[in-house]
Parts: structure tokens; sequence; C-alpha cells
């Protein structure tokens, strides 16, 4: 008997059936005709899960004890108040010049200064003036300062005074006329506050300053 030799048939190769590295593995597996009894012996690892998130301490969420809590708008909170008390500026005061005492050609007056503002200020030391003339020119004026009383914070809520005594003399100088007017008649004076730049206008109903304007002040005292 002449045994036959079993046929083989034989395929032809297709060229990129299976490329080595261009698809993932389950694909390259499939498509070069591995069985599925063959890819139940595979190991594919499973896929990690997220980590999960990490827990909130109770106590971080809370602001630290003494922290500043974050508002939305700061410009909305109200101002704090503060304790500081302001200078008594020229626009807060009002004057006047009370006559006082007066003798053997010599006369006396205060300089009052009321706190005509709505606002608790305070008044230190020495303040500066001016004469002024009938047509409102600056006249000759020579303030000199005495110590007694000297300076003293004064604490002036509104309405209530402080006042510089003022002294000078009718007799006239050498130089000066004697049968007439030693010096012009003054209308007013231009009073400037201590600390203060800007002066205040207060009526001076006292005639002439003789000696050439000469005149001496106390601080302002109460």
């Amino acid at each position: 008997m002449t045994s036959r030799r079993p046929t083989i048939s034989r395929r032809p190769f297709r060229a990129g059936w299976c490329t080595t590295g261009a698809l993932l593995l389950a694909a390259a597996v499939s498509g070069c005709g591995a069985s599925s009894g063959e890819l139940s012996g595979m190991s594919i690892p499973p896929a990690e899960p997220p980590p999960a998130p990490e827990p909130v301490s109770a106590t971080a969420q809370q602001p630290e004890i003494g922290s500043t809590p974050v508002t939305e708008d700061d410009s909305e909170q109200p101002a704090r108040p503060t304790d500081e008390t302001t200078r008594c500026h020229t626009s807060m005061l009002s004057g006047t010049v009370e006559e006082g005492d007066a003798g053997a050609g010599q006369r006396y007056a205060e300089l009052v200064l009321r706190n005509s503002s709505g606002q608790t200020c305070t008044l230190y030391g020495y303040g500066g003036l001016e004469l002024i003339g009938q047509d409102g020119a600056p006249l000759p004026t020579d303030l000199e300062r005495v110590p007694n009383p000297g300076p003293a914070l004064i604490t002036l809520s509104p309405g209530e005074t402080a006042s510089a005594t003022l002294h000078w003399t009718a007799v006239p100088h050498g130089g000066e006329p004697v049968d007439q007017p030693c010096q012009p008649t003054p209308a007013r004076l231009a009073v400037i506050p201590p600390d203060e730049t800007d002066s205040l206008r207060v009526d001076w109903p006292f005639g002439p300053v003789c000696g050439f304007g000469s005149m001496d002040g106390t601080a302002y005292h109460q």
C-alpha cells in the first residue's frame, strides 16, 4: 500500500498583519491568531485605584486664635475711634479783646480765643498778632513775650475760652509826636493762635499803641 503524505496548506504571508510595537498587547496577540486559551494564561495587572483624599483636620478649618478674619470689603468697616485731641486750628476759633486794668499811661487787655467749633481742641504757648490800620494796612507792631504766666497745655471744649494778657503804653516815646496821636489808630488785630500760620481778625477799640507799636503778652491761660 502506498502511503500518502499529509497535505500541508501554505497560506501566503501578509505583510503588516503582526507589526511589532505598533499595536497594544491584546490586539497584537489576537491579530496573530492567539486563542482564548493562550490569553487566559497571561497575567494582566489590575489598574491601580486613585489615591484617597487626605483627611482635613477640623482644627485646620478654623482660623488661629488671634488671627484677623478676612472680610469682603474692609472699606465698609466703621473707622475706629481715636483718643487723640487735635490742636486748635485758626478755623476753629473766634476772638475778642476785653479791656483790662489801666493807670499811669499803662494799658492792659485780655485777648480771648473761644473754641467756636463742635470739637474739643488744645492750645499751648504763645501766639502772634499784628496791628491793622483803618485802611487794612499793617501798622508797626513789636510784640514781646513775658514769662508770667508761661506756657501750659489748655484743653478747650466747644464754647470754652483761653486768653493772653496784653500790655502797652499810651505815653509817647522819643521820636513820636506829643501834640497828636503817637501812632495811627488801629482798627483791628490780626491774631495768629499758637502753632498756626493763618490769622483771624479781632476788633481793636483801645486807640493808638505808643512806642512804635510795642506790646508784651503772656502765653495763653485760663
